[in-house]
């Protein structure tokens, strides 16, 4: 194949004109919306319907990804990843023929933990493979020691469900029941796991007509080379935008608190996910091998896991313009070695990985290429601060009014806050970012299938970070168990003990994740006095609840209320204008004390933001930081023209005066050479009252928060969580081209 002058793919001589390329384009796209459409009217399945916890596809012959669904990010490479499996296990036995459709969960062949279950097809033309279709779903148990297959206290994989190689499951169009029942005998929800099944085959069936169809109407050349070029136009538009950025070495450093499960009773350690990333040129290299090495607990993730998290983060913020296929992953260099927490070797637990290390790989990823961005006039508005560092996994098994014992997911953690931009606010409830579209549990359905009655749901106050932009606020919720019986929940979060939901060029974090039971309660007494108590007021036990809580029993008189975490703000929270936070306050988004304590703000008798009383205690706040101590004094200042090369963010940048070139604050004051850390320079306060900095209450004993503020105007430039008595980060080092 090769490419015409006027950019149109072209195969053994014939011009494919650019309408016939567009209308080929669209039309694979809407067949992975019609895919998706398909496993989610079969499944049935929460984690399909409401989560949108799959995706689909459609790939070249070796497996590259020429078009997938905007569901579930992290599945773009995993599916791709599930395919060339399938063709290196399959090929020669037990053979690929038409008809034929081949299951893999296991997580050193391409998924991201076992109960995701990729189901992938060929597709067969006149006799020649034209392509593969593949699907994938979250299932809600796939065996292992707890409900959910989220083993907690598992040391190996072995302890954690069936996990399949590649595997043939239809054999030339006819369903092998010994595979079926194979699969179905190993989970606890063996009807939904059916319809699941039922769902992949379906989706991949109508891939397998459509590109049929596609192919008798315009030739399987013509298909080929269409869904090829795909590939080269996305891979030429990520490089393109790359070659216009400046190079540069970006670091980010991720905390894995491991508080409770397995780490309760051994080594309650505290993980990494560090993360190196070097931009030049047009090729992007990510380097975790600075990270921890595997724990022996369920919280690793095999190298699949870890190009799932880089590519949740690469899509949509560098790549939000081109078709989003193989062609994204090329000008990507991958470099961690076997054995880390994010690339685990087997036998490693991982059935937690997706939402452990994998989630950090992308928090990581995410917060590099956002700063990446960041030193871009034209990408600014890309860059955002850390999204939702996790979610707490809320699984609950018990017997309904019917006497069945069933295993249900509660999806309310999903209904996380959103990110700040430096144009804009985070969106309230805007869901993970690794999730294009999704949906939340619906009340009526959770309280008609499950033991559980909704108390409460709605907005969080001062949950998002604070900043000059501050995180969009989460969604809580407050349960009570109703006509249950041997009801037990399962809870585990990482972001317990630490802020993951990270603030941008001075933005504060956003809310951990928070949870509180209270155990024999008075709620049914409240309820039938006709009042709807807050958690606060009931009275009973409250046990201390860890992040990796494990089983424990809920009684009819037990109360569970979740708070997930929350984006991260951007810029210096005392420039958040006045009349914002007013507005802030009148919604409930904030409260007046986290008005005064994290905004810098006066209220008045009435409640109401005191305007020179506020711009006078701000002007004493600034001028408060210009006497903390800094580690080096300022260079002396530049004395010749200034010229601006970049930003750094919008409180930054990088500048050229006398021969060197320099970081610069907006306020004009030079803090380091551009080869240096900036933040030796800068003034610095430390600090382990996490509440200080937001809606959070805990901070891991290991752990201290550090703002790194101007010292000639004041100006917050930097919130980090890093270890105690480590030394300052260097997350930013523009490149000069003699860099090692």
């Amino acid at each position: 194949m090769t490419i015409s002058a006027t950019g149109t793919a072209t195969e053994s001589g014939t011009a494919i004109d650019p309408i016939t390329f567009e209308v080929i384009r669209h039309r694979l796209l809407a067949i992975t919306d019609e895919q998706g459409a398909t496993l989610a009217a079969i499944s049935g399945s929460t984690h399909v319907v409401e989560a949108s916890d799959y995706n689909v596809g459609l790939y070249l012959p070796d497996g590259s990804v020429a078009a997938m669904g905007r569901t579930i990010l992290s599945h773009a490479s995993s599916m791709a990843a599930i395919t060339r499996s399938v063709i290196e296990d399959c090929t020669d036995s037990p053979g690929i023929r038409p008809g034929d459709m081949f299951i893999v969960n296991d997580p050193w062949k391409g998924t991201v933990h076992a109960q995701d279950v990729g189901l992938i097809a060929p597709i067969f033309f006149d006799g020649e493979l034209l392509a593969w279709t593949g699907a994938m779903c979250h299932m809600v148990d796939v065996g292992g020691m707890t409900p959910g297959s989220f083993c907690i206290d598992a040391t190996d994989s072995y302890q954690e469900g069936l996990q399949m190689p590649p595997t043939k499951l239809v054999d030339g169009g006819e369903v092998r029941t010994d595979v079926w029942n194979l699969i179905l005998g190993h989970t606890r929800m063996a009807p939904t796991v059916n319809l699941d099944l039922r769902a992949l085959i379906g989706a991949n069936n109508t891939a397998i007509r459509a590109m049929t169809a596609l192919a008798e109407k315009y030739g399987a050349a013509t298909v080929r080379t269409v869904m090829a070029n795909l590939i080269g136009l996305s891979e030429r538009r990520l490089r393109n935008r790359l070659a216009l950025l400046p190079d540069a070495r970006l670091h980010s450093r991720a905390f894995l608190d491991n508080d409770g499960g397995l780490a309760q009773s051994s080594e309650n350690a505290t993980y990494e996910v560090d993360l190196v990333l070097t931009k030049r040129g047009d090729t992007l290299h990510f380097d975790f091998s600075g990270s921890s090495p595997q724990a022996k607990g369920y919280i690793n993730c095999a190298y699949s896991g870890m190009m799932a998290g880089i590519a949740a983060a690469l899509l949509p913020t560098l790549a939000f313009d081109a078709p989003w296929n193989e062609g994204l992953f090329q000008p990507v260099e991958v470099e961690c070695p076997e054995g880390l927490i994010c690339n685990a070797a087997r036998p490693a637990a991982v059935s937690g990985g997706a939402l452990e290390a994998g989630w950090l790989v992308e928090m990581t990823a995410l917060e590099c290429l956002s700063k990446l961005a960041a030193c871009s006039d034209e990408l600014l508005r890309e860059a955002q601060a850390g999204p939702a560092g996790g979610p707490d996994k809320f699984v609950l098994t018990g017997a309904g009014d019917n006497g069945a014992r069933q295993t249900y997911v509660i999806m309310d953690c999903l209904a996380t806050g959103g990110a700040a931009y430096s144009h804009r606010d985070g969106a309230w409830t805007q869901g993970q970012h690794n999730i294009e579209r999704q949906r939340i549990s619906n009340v009526e359905a959770v309280e008609m299938d499950s033991p559980l009655l909704y108390l409460w749901r709605g907005l969080v106050a001062d949950s998002g970070g604070a900043g000059r932009h501050r995180g969009g606020m989460s969604m809580g919720a407050v349960y009570t168990v109703h006509s249950g019986r041997d009801v037990t929940a399962l809870n585990s979060a990482h972001g317990w003990e630490v802020p993951n939901s990270t603030g941008i060029f001075g933005g504060y974090p956003g809310a951990q994740n928070t949870r509180t039971v209270v155990h024999g309660s008075d709620v049914k007494a409240r309820l039938a006095a006709g009042t709807i108590p807050s958690v606060g007021d009931l009275s009973g036990e409250r046990p201390v609840m860890r992040g990796r809580q494990g089983l424990y029993h809920l009684g009819d008189d037990d109360v569970l209320a979740t708070v997930p975490q929350a984006g991260g703000g951007w810029g210096d929270p005392l420039d958040r204008p006045a009349a914002a936070v007013q507005a802030d306050l009148d919604f409930g988004a904030v409260t007046a004390g986290a008005a005064v304590r994290l905004y810098g703000v006066v209220l008045g008798d009435d409640g109401g933001i005191d305007g020179p009383a506020t711009a006078a205690r701000r002007a004493s706040l600034r001028a408060a930081r210009l006497s903390l101590p800094a580690g080096l004094p300022l260079p002396e200042q530049p004395q010749g023209a200034r010229t601006r090369i970049h930003p750094m963010g919008d409180g930054l940048a990088v500048v050229e005066a006398d021969g060197s070139r320099w970081i610069a604050c907006a306020c004009g004051c030079v803090l380091s050479r551009a080869d240096e850390p900036w933040r030796a320079h800068a003034a610095q306060a430390t600090s382990r009252d996490v509440h200080a900095f937001g809606h959070a209450t805990r901070l891991d004993e290991g752990l201290e928060l550090r703002a790194y503020s101007c010292p000639s105007c004041g100006r917050l430039q930097a919130t980090d969580v890093v270890r105690i008595g480590a030394a300052h980060p260097d997350d930013i080092r523009p490149l000069t081209g003699t860099e090692e």
